[in-house]
């Protein structure tokens, strides 16, 4: 079977991740796969990423070009990106078309193979539409947003509105679709007869990429020092939807743990006002991005990590990928009890939720750093977790049997 994947992200960013994972298992069965994200560094025309032989099928990653009129790369309406992918679509001549994402670069392309005679999947993982979706909540107020001209605003504000009204919509082309969590049944946009034919599937464990490492050997390869008896809280972030809120969190665990450090791996904050510097201090190590081969180490530099999320829409809807990556690292985890993410910590007794707000995190945040003689234990706990339940290989049997089932392909 050809199989084509698409997805809207830049490479080692949101959904790509997914649609990897999932992807090398399908080759792994026999198929030709090819998946199609954008480029960081190609404009126009697409290029391979990388290929592999898996088994007896073959993974290709290719990025196609990422510019644009006026959208941000990753918002799915390159002109070139489309333009490629509808001819691969057109040309290639898939059996199988999984889309991870409502945007036209994963849309349309699918539509058209449809068209002449493919299957089609769409993957719904992020709540776009609404005053507490992705766009009114975090990419309008945003500094980035603000800071471009009046018209490009305007434009982008138009494209925003089509975007929404896409969502949910879009599932209706789709012969099986799958969702990160339950909250999709209830989208205002949502398809008839959704629930009859979705898989809700949250994200695996790279189990295998990231591994638990010995404190002291982790902060020497991430080049960091830290003195006895401090504790290092951990967080990734590809963006950061609540950055105040562990912001303004640290700045309480400061007060009454001075030494403590926040180590942060990830985009820049735009939260960080002068007061939380002042409060904060130097305690705050921020390393920018780093390649997802050095995640392991970063995240095994810390003590405890830290998955903060406010009570809204967008954050019930979601499942943080960092939880997949913060279970594989092995390590205590606090996190807020909202959505998905509390679902799947209270139901594997894993990890300590605390309350969507700032105090109520602070003082989980406290509780985990005093808990020291308990800190080894608690990490083998979270990765036995992962081993059991974040499987890739068990959830990807699952889910080939789902789409063999509505599709009436063999998996």
């Amino acid at each position: 079977m050809r199989a084509l994947f698409l997805v809207h992200n830049l490479p080692e960013r949101g959904s790509y991740f997914r649609a990897l994972e999932i992807a090398r298992r399908m080759a792994a069965r026999g198929h030709e796969v090819e998946l199609v994200c954008i480029s960081e560094v190609r404009k126009h025309r697409p290029g391979i990423r990388f290929e592999e032989r898996i088994g007896d099928g073959t993974l290709r990653v290719v990025e196609a070009g990422y510019r644009t009129l006026f959208n941000e790369r990753q918002e799915g309406w390159g002109v070139f990106d489309n333009g490629w992918r509808l001819w691969r679509a057109l040309t290639w001549r898939p059996d199988f078309v999984y889309g991870f994402s409502h945007k036209p670069d994963c849309v349309l392309p699918a539509l058209v193979a449809r068209l002449r005679g493919a299957q089609v999947a769409l993957d719904w993982s992020d709540w776009w539409a609404g005053p507490e979706g992705l766009y009114r909540a975090t990419v309008l107020p945003s500094a980035a947003f603000a800071s471009l001209p009046r018209p490009i605003r305007w434009a982008r504000r138009a494209v925003f509105v089509a975007d929404s009204w896409l969502e949910g919509r879009s599932c209706g082309l789709a012969h099986a679709v799958t969702l990160i969590s339950q909250e999709y049944f209830s989208h205002p946009a949502a398809p008839r007869g959704l629930r009859e034919r979705s898989l809700v599937m949250h994200s695996g464990a790279p189990l295998e990429s990231i591994r638990p490492m010995e404190r002291d050997d982790a902060r020497r390869a991430c080049g960091i020092e830290v003195p006895a008896g401090v504790t290092v809280f951990g967080y990734v972030g590809n963006f950061h939807p609540d950055e105040r809120m562990l912001l303004e969190a640290f700045a309480l665990v400061c007060e009454s743990r001075p030494e403590s450090r926040l180590l942060v791996v990830g985009s820049d904050f735009e939260a960080l006002t002068p007061d939380l510097q002042r409060r904060i201090g130097p305690r705050l190590c921020h390393a920018g991005r780093r390649p997802f081969a050095e995640m392991s180490q970063w995240l095994g530099a810390a003590d405890v990590l830290v998955l903060p999320l406010s009570n809204r829409l967008l954050n019930r809807a979601r499942y943080p990928h960092k939880l997949s990556d913060y279970v594989a690292a092995g390590r205590p985890l606090v996190a807020c009890d909202v959505g998905e993410t509390g679902r799947l910590l209270r139901r594997f007794g894993i990890g300590r939720l605390a309350a969507p707000s700032a105090g109520a995190l602070a003082e989980a945040m406290v509780a985990a750093a005093d808990n020291r003689a308990g800190w080894r234990a608690e990490g083998a706990a979270v990765r036995a977790a992962a081993e059991q339940y974040f499987h890739w290989d068990r959830m990807c049997e699952q889910l080939f049997a789902f789409l063999s089932q509505h599709t009436g392909l063999t998996f």
